[in-house]
């Protein structure tokens, strides 16, 4: 059974527009929460559409981020992986030391909502 959602989001630029806004919907809760820490087009606008990642959220006040790489199914078949790092993160008073949750995944009704799931509980007031 085929249960990829956007599975050919790497081929069509049209689908991984509709995926982004996929996530978009999905994640709202982040906005005004959330904002984005990572370059995902080139300097001349053009997108990366490599879907890493196809979601980066950072609340800087906390100190927090995360990303979701999404991955080919036809590749990686059913996959979901999530680890943390230090990294930094800028901000208009300099760069400061940031944690940040990657999820990597084939997307699927199970793999979104898992994701949402450790967002929400990696962005959650402590």
């Amino acid at each position: 059974m085929n249960d990829f959602l956007f599975a050919d989001f790497l081929d069509d630029h049209a689908v991984y527009a509709a995926l982004q806004a996929y996530w978009d919907a999905r994640l709202a809760c982040f906005d005004g929460q959330c904002t984005p820490y990572l370059r995902t087009a080139f300097a001349n606008g053009q997108p990366f559409y490599d879907g890493n990642p196809i979601v980066n959220l950072a609340d800087r006040p906390k100190g927090k981020a995360a990303r979701i790489v999404q991955q080919c199914p036809r590749k990686f078949g059913h996959d979901y992986t999530s680890f943390e790092q230090a990294i930094e993160l800028s901000g208009p008073d300099g760069s400061h030391a940031a944690r940040e949750k990657i999820i990597v995944l084939t997307l699927t009704q199970q793999t979104a909502r898992r994701a949402e799931a450790e967002l929400r509980a990696w962005f959650a007031p402590a």
